[in-house]
C-alpha cells in the first residue's frame, strides 16, 4: 500500500454503485480507500467528497494510474466521471466531486470540464486553498 490513504463520502441519497466502483479502482492501485454512505441533511446532497492525505494530487494520481499505464490527467477525469455519471435508473448523480487534501485544500470537479482543467489538475498544489476551474480563464482559480 501507498502513504497515500482515501476516503470517499458519498451521499445515501445516491446509488452507491459508482462510489463503491471508485473504491474498488483505488484498492486495486495498491491504495487504502475506504467508501462511506453519508446521510443527506437539509435538503438532497449533490456532492460527493474524496479525502486525500496529501496536499498536492500528483502522488495520488500517480500511485493510483501507474498502474494503469494511463497519463495521470486521462486516469484523474475516468475516475471523476466514473463517479459523477448518471445512473442508469434515471436516479441523480452528484453535481460535483470535491478533492480535500489533508491540509484543508478542496478541488472541485464536474462533469463538463474540459480536458484542459483535468491536465492542470495534475500539478495543482491545493495546499490550504479552495480552487474551482475557471472556464473563461481556462485555468483553476482559488475561492
Amino acid at each position: 500500500m501507498t502513504d497515500v490513504e482515501v476516503e470517499i463520502l458519498w451521499p445515501s441519497s445516491f446509488p452507491p454503485d459508482p462510489a463503491q466502483d471508485g473504491q474498488d479502482l483505488l484498492r486495486e492501485a495498491g491504495i487504502d480507500a475506504k467508501c462511506l454512505l453519508v446521510p443527506t441533511r437539509r435538503g438532497p446532497a449533490d456532492v460527493a467528497l474524496v479525502l486525500v492525505t496529501t496536499a498536492v494530487l500528483k502522488p495520488f494520481l500517480r500511485a493510483l494510474f501507474e498502474k494503469f499505464a494511463e497519463q495521470a490527467h486521462q486516469g484523474l477525469k475516468a475516475f471523476a466521471r466514473r463517479l459523477l455519471k448518471s445512473p442508469s435508473d434515471g436516479r441523480p448523480a452528484p453535481q460535483s466531486l470535491v478533492f480535500e487534501m489533508s491540509t484543508g485544500g478542496r478541488v472541485t470537479f464536474t462533469a463538463d470540464l474540459p480536458e484542459e482543467a483535468y491536465e492542470q489538475a495534475v500539478g495543482l498544489d491545493a495546499r490550504d486553498r479552495c480552487w474551482t476551474w475557471d472556464s473563461k480563464k481556462t485555468l483553476w482559480v482559488p475561492n
